[in-house]
C-alpha cells in the first residue's frame, strides 16, 4: 500500500471515529431530553386525569376486565389506569389494554415513580394521594415515537457520510501535497548514476523534515563520492607503488645477468639493492594488509589493558634494531605510583604499529635522524604522547592531506616511502578514540600529540 493511500485511510479513520463519538453523544443527549419530555407529558396527563376522576372518589367501583366503559374512548396506543390501595382497577381509558400482573402491581406499590415497558408501550407509574387521604397507583402509558429523534438520526447519518467523503477527498489531496517533495527527491536520486556522483539534490529553503532529509542525502552522496574517489586513487597508487619496485628489481637482475663475468663486489651491490627494494615492497604490502584489516567488517579486533610505557619502549627497541643510525630520546613525565594508571585500553600490535610509523617518519625526515618521545601520564587516564622531530616541517596546505593514503609532499618526494604510514596511523588512532593533533613549523620540525581518552 502506498504511503499516500495509507495516510488518507488513517486520516479518514481518525476523523470518522471523532465524528461518530461526537454524534453519538449528541444523539444520546437529545434522546434523553426527548424521553424526559415524553414522561413529563405522561405525568401531567396522569395527574390531570387523577384529579378529574378522584373528584368523585366515592362513586368509584372496581372494574371488571370484561366491562365496557361508556363515553368517549381514547385510541388504543395510549392509556391511563388508576388502581386503589387493594390493587383493584377503578378507572381505565382503555379496558382492552394488557393487564399488569399482580407481582408487577405489588412492585409499583412499594416503589415511588417508575418508568418501565408494558408490552410495546412506555409506561410511567406514580403514587397519588386523594383529598380523602386514600392512596392510588396511576399508570400512564403510550407509544414513544419521536419524529424529531428520527429526523435527527437521519441528519446525523447523512452528515457523517458527507463528512467522510469530504475528508477522504481532502486527505488524498493534502497527503499528495505533503509527499510531493518526497516524490521529487526519489526522481532526483533515481537520476544519479555511478559514473557521475557529483550531482546533488535540490535543498528547499525551509527547516522542515524534508529539508533535513535532503541535507542528509547530500552528505551521504559526499561520503559515497569520496569513497569512490579514494577507491580509484587507491587502486591507481597501489599499482604504481607495486610496479616501481618490481620494475627496479627486474632491471637490476637483468643487468646482473647481462654479462657473463662480474666481480664479487658488483654482485653484492646488486643483491643489496634488490634486497632493499624487496624490503620496501614488503613494507608496502604489510601496511596495505593492515589497512585492509582495519576497514574490514569481518575483522574482530580485541582490546585489553596494556602498559603505555612498555609499548613505547618495545617499539623504540624494534625500530633501533632495524635502523641503528636512528636516535630516539625517551622521557616520562608524571610517573604514577600504581601500575593500573600506566595502562590504556587498546590493541597492542596496532598501537605498536602506529608508534613505529610516527617514530620512523620523524627520524626519516630529520637531518640528524633524531626524534624525541615523551609520555605525559595523567591520574584520571587522559595520557598524552608527544613525538617531536627536527625536520623541515609540514607546509600548512599539506596538514589536511598527510593522512590520505599514498599522499606524498612535493618537498619530501626524494625520501623513500610509500605514503601509507600516516593513513594507517590515523585509522588506528580513530579506532582507539585517540585524538591526534599535529603542530608543525617550517624549518623547525613537527610534533604529533596523541590524547588518549579518560579511563572508564
Amino acid at each position: 500500500m502506498q504511503i499516500r493511500t495509507k495516510l488518507t485511510l488513517q486520516f479518514i479513520t481518525i476523523v470518522a471515529g471523532i465524528l461518530l463519538i461526537s454524534q453519538y453523544f449528541i444523539y444520546f443527549k437529545f434522546a434523553r431530553i426527548t424521553e424526559d419530555e415524553f414522561y413529563n407529558s405522561l405525568r401531567s396527563k396522569a395527574l390531570m386525569t387523577a384529579e378529574m376522576v378522584l373528584h368523585d372518589e366515592d362513586k368509584l367501583q372496581p372494574l371488571a376486565d370484561t366491562a365496557v366503559m361508556t363515553g368517549e374512548t381514547l385510541p388504543f396506543h395510549e392509556n391511563i389506569v388508576i388502581y386503589n390501595a387493594k390493587l383493584q382497577k377503578v378507572f381505565a381509558f382503555n379496558r382492552d389494554s394488557k393487564v399488569l400482573s399482580e407481582e408487577g402491581l405489588a412492585g409499583l406499590k412499594t416503589g415511588g415513580e417508575r418508568r418501565f415497558l408494558h408490552g410495546s408501550l412506555h409506561a410511567l407509574s406514580l403514587r397519588h394521594t386523594s383529598h380523602s387521604g386514600q392512596e392510588y397507583i396511576i399508570v400512564a402509558e403510550s407509544v414513544f415515537n419521536s419524529e424529531d429523534l428520527m429526523n435527527l438520526r437521519n441528519i446525523l447519518i447523512a452528515s457523517l457520510l458527507l463528512c467522510i467523503v469530504m475528508v477522504a477527498a481532502g486527505g488524498w489531496f493534502y497527503a499528495g501535497q505533503a509527499l510531493a517533495p518526497v516524490s521529487r527527491i526519489v526522481d532526483q536520486v533515481d537520476k544519479i548514476l555511478p559514473a557521475d556522483l557529483s550531482a546533488r539534490l535540490d535543498a528547499p529553503n525551509s527547516k522542515d523534515e524534508i529539508s533535513r532529509l535532503v541535507i542528509t542525502f547530500n552528505r551521504l552522496l559526499d561520503r559515497i563520492q569520496f569513497a569512490f574517489r579514494m577507491q580509484k586513487s587507491f587502486i591507481s597508487n597501489v599499482s604504481h607503488e607495486l610496479k616501481n619496485p618490481l620494475s627496479i628489481i627486474i632491471s637490476q637482475l637483468e643487468i646482473a645477468l647481462d654479462k657473463e663475468q662480474r666481480s664479487h663486489q658488483e654482485y653484492r651491490n646488486t643483491i643489496g639493492s634488490v634486497l632493499e627494494d624487496t624490503r620496501e615492497l614488503s613494507d608496502v604490502a604489510e601496511k596495505l594488509l593492515q589497512l585492509a584489516r582495519m576497514h574490514s567488517d569481518d575483522t574482530i579486533i580485541s582490546f585489553e589493558q596494556v602498559r603505555l610505557d612498555e609499548i613505547m619502549l618495545q617499539t623504540r627497541a624494534a625500530l633501533l634494531r632495524l635502523h641503528p643510525d636512528y636516535h630516539i630520546a625517551f622521557d616520562i613525565d608524571g610517573m604514577p605510583e600504581s601500575e593500573e594508571q600506566l595502562c590504556v585500553r587498546g590493541n597492542e600490535p596496532l598501537l605498536r604499529a602506529a608508534f613505529l610509523n610516527l617514530m620512523d617518519n620523524g627520524c626519516k625526515f630529520s637531518a640528524d635522524k633524531r626524534v624525541e618521545v615523551k609520555i605525559l601520564f595523567d591520574p584520571v587516564g587522559s595520557h598524552q604522547v608527544e613525538i617531536t622531530d627536527r625536520g623541515p616541517g609540514i607546509p600548512a596546505k599539506d596538514l589536511q592531506l598527510i593522512f590520505q593514503p599514498f599522499y606524498r609532499s612535493s618537498q619530501n618526494i626524494h625520501v623513500r616511502g610509500s605514503g601509507i604510514g600516516l593513513s594507517l596511523v590515523d585509522s588506528i588512532l580513530k579506532l582507539h578514540h585517540v585524538a591526534l593533533e599535529v603542530a608543525s613549523a617550517q624549518g623547525k620540525g613537527t610534533t604529533f600529540r596523541l590524547n588518549f581518552p579518560e579511563a572508564a
